[in-house]
């Protein structure tokens, strides 16, 4: 009886012992909770259907005689379309004086020359062409200039007179009573040695005789052969010296400045300021009627730095002979103190009953170039 208690109250102890263990267990670990789920509303974006832009480059058409300037441009034109017609009617302007030029010189490296000198002296836009009409249709704008024909010939007409035809002016007015220089044919037995050793003739035709003179309103009437400060000068021919600016003196540059105002005024170089001032301390050689048949020569060599003592008038030099040495003097540099520019002017002067002409006046440039190559070749 005693024993059966026992096992009951052992049996009831292991029930509550078992039930306190379970209940000590830990529980399980609670689940996050998933994060909710956004939603986000976009707005709804309509696309238009596009529409096409024609893209149109402006173009310039130019007649061939430069008389008319028609512009092709987008109907709605910017700044950058003003500039095109701004830039293309300077450049087509100075085609269109150029193509004048060439109408009426005839000589294509000279109107070249004249045209640089109205360029230079014109440094504001020159108004060639004038305004005509302006027309749209459909995307494109039509606008069209003519040339103002009248202000061309106005302005072009002083340059032309002074520079256009070397061949019909007169370098010592008192002494031409019947004006007529010599062509090629006559000098085509003329040899000559170059007046400066390893020397060459310039092709450019700034360089050469006709080109225009316009810091004098003249023309060139000789060869600049470009060579360094102090080079020795030789006679080309044989000759006597009948000028040799031993004693030579630069002038003040005012005072040449003063000078070249009164050529400007007068619109021609006087023959006083050229042989008195503008080639500078120089040496003039006689060589009598033995170089070209019928005309008597003089040889000039201008912008010297030096003159050797023994070069006088009177005194007879030999071909090839070194009379003295290559400067500037008679330039504006030269009157400044400078050695800039230095080159040696050469020119030869011809005379007959009807007056003074220097060689090559009014002969093409090409011509004249390649007869140069000729008399001064070995």
């Amino acid at each position: 009886m005693i024993i059966a208690f026992r096992t009951k109250i052992i049996f009831l102890f292991s029930i509550v012992t078992l039930a306190w263990l379970i209940s000590c267990t830990p529980p399980p670990p609670l689940l996050e909770p998933e994060p909710p789920v956004v939603i986000t509303l976009v707005d709804t974006v309509i696309v238009e259907k596009e529409i096409p832009v024609v893209e149109i480059d402006p173009i310039v058409h130019t007649s061939n005689n430069f008389d008319e300037i028609s512009f092709i441009l987008p109907a709605e034109i910017n700044a950058q379309h003003l500039w095109f017609i701004e830039e293309s009617l300077r450049e087509i302007s100075a085609g269109s004086v150029k193509h004048i030029l060439a109408d009426s010189v005839r000589d294509d490296s000279l109107s070249v020359l004249i045209a640089q000198t109205i360029f230079n002296d014109f440094s504001a836009d020159v108004p060639n062409y004038k305004f005509l009409s302006a027309t749209s249709s459909g995307d494109s704008l039509f606008i069209h200039y003519k040339l103002n024909k009248m202000f061309i010939d106005h302005l072009i007409k002083p340059y032309l007179d002074t520079y256009g035809f070397p061949a019909l002016k007169s370098i010592a007015p008192l002494y031409t009573s019947h004006h007529n220089p010599p062509a090629l044919e006559a000098v085509s037995e003329l040899k000559l040695t170059l007046p400066c050793e390893a020397c060459a003739v310039p092709k450019q035709a700034l360089l050469l005789p006709n080109a225009p003179r316009d810091y004098r309103n003249g023309t060139h009437r000789g060869i600049d052969f470009y060579v360094n400060w102090g080079s020795p000068v030789r006679a080309v021919a044989d000759g006597v010296v009948i000028r040799a600016d031993q004693h030579y003196e630069e002038v003040p540059s005012e005072f040449r400045k003063k000078l070249l105002a009164e050529a400007k005024q007068l619109g021609h170089t006087p023959s006083d300021v050229f042989e008195h001032i503008l080639v500078g301390q120089s040496i003039y050689i006689d060589h009598g009627f033995d170089l070209v048949p019928d005309y008597r020569t003089v040889s000039i060599y201008a912008h010297l730095s030096h003159v050797k003592p023994e070069i006088k008038p009177g005194e007879l030099v030999a071909t090839g002979q070194v009379m003295g040495l290559s400067g500037n003097s008679g330039t504006e540099p030269s009157t400044l103190g400078t050695r800039k520019g230095a080159h040696l002017h050469w020119e030869l002067i011809l005379q007959d009953a009807g007056g003074e002409y220097y060689l090559g006046q009014g002969w093409d440039t090409e011509k004249l170039y390649q007869e140069l190559i000729r008399i001064f070749s070995e």
